[in-house]
């Protein structure tokens, strides 16, 4: 019975030892033996820190940082602390009454933080489950507005608040020893380990370093806490865009504190990650194999981090690094929507790309068609063709010209892309005088709701519907997801007309059913409109129907026959079809789920009710049927009055011109010789 008793006491001691321990994990001896102390310009550190006198050791270590001048910090460019004494900042106000905005929703905390909570999962929670809130909290995000505040009005007010942000969170958010954690809850999920790391933090620590308040004890606290993640993401790390993060941030330490005896394994395990992830995760025709463009861009910036701190450390890259990293430009140029967006595809919206291009005009300077993007059209010279095929990627780009007000439409007829994927293949979506026409889905926040289930459909796409069932690639074996080699497609481009054609045939259904195969080919009739024909084979002779959906950018739109029209203030979309029964109209529907768009202007959730075309045919057999798609720059009529397709050839009839017949290319890639 005493033994017994003996053995609860014990593991209720245990349980609160361990309920009481805080980070970070490194002792003061540990954290110093981690040092190069056998550098000159640590001679007082050592000095100290072989006596054991722990608070000279740090005062030696902080002063050190604060003079430090290579590598040099990235505040020692701006101006003087105190600069602008009228500066004010929602974000730092906010962080001091620890109010804080994750993902769009904001939280009022009380005097202690609690980093490990969620809003979005508390009982009666108005808001779907969200993981991303309690991650991206640990983001700190707010911690670089403390610091824009302090620099601008020198209040020691902004620096206090980040020291003791930076106290309960490394107090309460210990790294992981074992394995790492990218649970729900999670402060240490390895890209926010990554971004942390590689973005957030060296910026707050070389923002705060001359504060009063950032002391010796809080300098070596935080960089404790640099080497516990330098440490945790050498040991751990993921894939895909994830992994450019984390070797991002891995990087950034191995490179900011070359100090430590293992400064250079940090850079040498991170760069050599990156290089080999150049290969990997990005195709020869320079799209991520992702291939959502905003992703996209997460790859490239990380990739492209360890270059920008070549002129702050000295430290180079390997020789042919950046020239591989070209092609990741190119992708940005060649499938940009007028505007100067990136093609809203898969987990990604439309993000402006300017800031983009005038890295890659400054990183190749023989690239004049970089520098005209960059410059507005003031420098370099246009890009030499307009259209464009990625072939890898299957995505295919048509466009009038390189104008914000061209005509560009962009199929999406490749592999299901590595992650962040939607049930989308051979979706069109098009834009044209300065506006998107034929959208889809695009990005709703990462939460467990209708709308996010919605987006990731093939309802939310301009795609074929086979007897109601939708797409269903992803239950198709994950080696799929990325291809060796281009998927059988058609390109030809040429002056009277563009040509793209890509097929289907993955399955329907949450059984993945085989039952049809669908050709797309896809027309841009230089230089006015666009032709779909789809080819729809069943693998049976039963009859089947099919619904081929069309979403609207449009407060509405009008349907006449077979004809239906947006009717928005500016340019105009009409669509035609030439071979359905009959056409709906579907606008916010809820029950299924038909008819909405995202619209991140209304804050977090935020989604709109559009109108959505669905063109609906019934039959047994091959069916095939055509869509022209005529974009205006206000209302107009339609002009083409009839189309068919046969053994290669388009006819397209209009009331105001001549029959026109284009002869198209049939014989698809893979079964070329």
């Amino acid at each position: 019975m005493k033994s017994a008793l003996l053995v609860l006491l014990l593991l209720a001691l245990v349980s609160v030892v361990r309920a009481a321990e805080t980070g970070p994990r490194l002792g003061e001896a540990q954290f110093f033996q981690l040092l190069d102390l056998n550098r000159a310009e640590l001679a007082a550190v050592k000095s100290a820190a072989d006596k054991s006198d722990w608070p000279a050791a740090k005062h030696a270590f902080a002063e050190y940082f604060r003079t430090r001048q290579h590598p040099k910090w990235f505040a020692s460019d701006l101006p003087p602390v105190g600069h602008d004494p009228k500066f004010r900042s929602r974000g730092a106000e906010s962080a001091l009454a620890h109010r804080f905005n994750s993902i769009g929703i904001e939280w009022q905390f009380g005097d202690k933080i609690d980093w490990a909570f969620n809003p979005t999962t508390q009982p009666g929670s108005k808001w779907p489950a969200n993981h991303e809130w309690t991650w991206q909290l640990s983001r700190h995000v707010a911690w670089i507005e403390l610091s824009k505040a302090w620099r601008a009005t020198g209040d020691e007010k902004y620096a206090k608040e980040f020291v003791a942000e930076l106290r309960s969170w490394t107090g309460d958010c210990l790294v992981p020893l074992d394995k790492a954690d990218n649970r729900a809850g999670s402060r240490w999920r390895t890209i926010e380990a990554g971004i942390r790391t590689g973005s957030v933090w060296p910026e707050v620590f070389s923002g705060f370093l001359p504060a009063k308040s950032f002391d010796d004890d809080a300098v070596v606290l935080m960089v404790k806490s640099f080497v516990e993640h330098a440490q945790y993401l050498t040991k751990f790390h993921a894939t895909g865009n994830w992994l450019t993060m984390e070797a991002n941030g891995l990087y950034h330490v191995g490179a900011l504190f070359p100090e430590f005896k293992d400064a250079k394994l940090w850079r040498d395990t991170a760069i050599g990650r990156l290089y080999a992830e150049l290969d990997v995760q990005v195709y020869p025709d320079g799209a991520q194999v992702e291939l959502a463009p905003g992703y996209h861009g997460v790859a490239e910036r990380n990739f492209l981090g360890p270059v920008e701190l070549v002129p702050v450390t000295g430290f180079e890259v390997p020789k042919d690094y950046l020239a591989k990293m070209e092609k990741m430009f190119d992708y940005f140029l060649f499938s940009m929507q007028p505007d100067r967006t990136t093609a809203p595809l898969n987990d990604s919206g439309a993000g402006n790309i300017l800031g983009e291009m005038k890295r890659a005009a400054e990183l190749f300077p023989s690239r004049a068609d970089f520098r005209w993007v960059a410059s507005g059209g003031k420098e370099g010279k246009l890009p030499d063709h307009t259209s464009h095929l990625f072939p890898f990627a299957g995505q295919f780009i048509m466009r009038s010209g390189w104008e914000r007000d061209a005509k560009w439409l962009c199929m999406d007829g490749g592999p299901f892309g590595y992650g962040h994927q939607h049930e989308d293949k051979l979706s069109v979506i098009i834009s044209a005088f300065g506006k998107p026409l034929l959208v889809e889905g695009g990005t709703y926040t990462y939460d467990a709701s209708d709308w996010r289930r919605y987006v990731l459909s093939s309802r939310a796409h301009n795609v074929v519907l086979v007897d109601g069932l939708e797409q269903n690639r992803r239950h198709e074996p994950r080696e799929t997801y990325v291809v060796k080699k281009p998927l059988p497609h058609i390109w030809e481009t040429n002056a009277d007309f563009d040509h793209a054609a890509a097929v289907y045939e993955e399955g329907w259904g949450t059984k993945s059913e085989r039952v049809v195969k669908q050709t797309r080919h896809v027309f841009f009739v230089k230089p006015d409109f666009f032709v779909i024909a789809d080819e729809l084979q069943p693998a049976d002779d039963k009859p089947h129907t099919y619904e081929s959906m069309f979403h609207l950018d449009s407060p509405d739109a009008a349907v006449d026959g077979l004809r239906v029209a947006t009717k928005n203030t500016g340019p105009n979309l009409t669509i035609t079809a030439f071979g359905a029964d009959g056409v709906r109209i579907v606008k916010g529907q809820k029950d299924p789920v038909q008819g909405w768009l995202p619209d991140h202007s209304q804050g977090y959730g935020g989604i709109r009710p559009i109108p959505t075309a669905i063109y609906k045919k019934s039959a047994a057999g091959k069916v095939a049927e055509l869509f022209v798609l005529y974009p205006t720059a206000a209302a107009a009529a339609l002009p083409v009055t009839g189309a068919e397709i046969s053994d290669g050839t388009l006819k397209l009839r209009f009331s105001d011109r001549p029959e026109r017949s284009l002869h198209f290319q049939t014989t698809f890639t893979s079964e070329k010789k």
